[in-house]
């Protein structure tokens, strides 16, 4: 390398090194930061549109996948949660039947009914039911919780019923004292602000708190088309005295507690084994 050369070799090293000091001391006073900002204005938008360019569709199209996915999945829990309740309900209604079969086995409760309206007014206490004449139901069945005694059917057309409730003040049914075996007749006192009243019942009876009250198999009292035996509620409080009647009146507790919550419920037929 001749001289000439060698001192332009050296001049350039020089103004590089003057150049940078000096962007050096810009940048720490703050001075380009115009120049940096201007910068990525203008790259930012290229810099977006080449990567939405390059990864977009297949980040939308790899989330719809997902989506539509993870939605067929939940349809599908959905569906197979409700074939699961409704298994479940069936199971529960068979095991329902079973179990009050096994207690009272002259009665037949084969024919289960959902519960498809209530007294939209409030004024009386009535149940619709799914079951009517082409089902075989006549006016003055039985229906029951299964467990409990519920009331009578009132009305009847070819695919729904009518069922009064016990409750109500216009129903009434025979009745017996569980363990006393003393007859009385059992009414409706919603409608009066109560719930259940046994009257009639001998005078000389102690029945006791808790005792349950069931359906009366007594020629004297049992009611037609309801079977005996059918757990209608327990004795609640003391007994008071009717002078009228020498006869005692018992309030009772209502085995099914509310009434207004039944979902499906059981017709009680005597059962025909001959």
């Amino acid at each position: 390398m001749n001289a000439v050369a060698f001192r332009q070799t050296m001049s350039l090293v020089a103004v590089f090194a003057v150049i940078s000091i000096g962007f050096i001391m810009l940048d720490r006073r703050g001075a380009l930061e115009p120049i940096r900002d201007g910068l990525n204005q203008i790259m930012a938008p290229v810099s977006d549109t080449f990567y939405r360019f390059a990864d977009g569709p297949v980040r939308e199209s790899d989330v719809d996948a997902e989506l539509a996915r993870v939605i067929q999945e939940r349809d599908a829990l959905k569906a197979e949660n409700s074939k699961l309740k409704a298994d479940n309900r069936e199971l529960e209604q068979l095991r329902q039947q079973l179990d009050v079969t096994d207690r009272n086995p002259t009665v037949d409760y084969t024919t289960a009914a959902s519960v498809i309206g209530y007294d939209a007014t409030g004024a009386q206490h009535f149940i619709m039911i799914d079951k009517g004449s082409a089902d075989g139901i006549q006016t003055g069945m039985a229906i029951v919780s299964p467990y409990f005694y519920l009331g009578q059917v009132s009305e009847v057309t070819q695919d729904q019923s009518k069922v009064m409730l016990i409750i109500d003040t216009s129903q009434s049914v025979g009745a017996m004292l569980e363990d006393t075996r003393s007859d009385g007749v059992v009414y409706g006192q919603a409608q009066a602000g109560g719930y259940l009243v046994m009257s009639y019942v001998d005078s000389a009876t102690v029945p006791k708190e808790g005792e349950w009250i069931l359906t009366s198999g007594s020629s004297a009292t049992q009611t037609r088309q309801v079977p005996p035996n059918i757990p209608i509620g327990q004795v609640l409080g003391v007994p008071t005295s009717d002078p009228q009647t020498d006869t005692l009146e018992i309030q009772i507790r209502p085995g099914v507690s509310n009434f207004d919550d039944l979902d499906v419920v059981f017709v009680a037929k005597p059962r025909d084994d001959g």
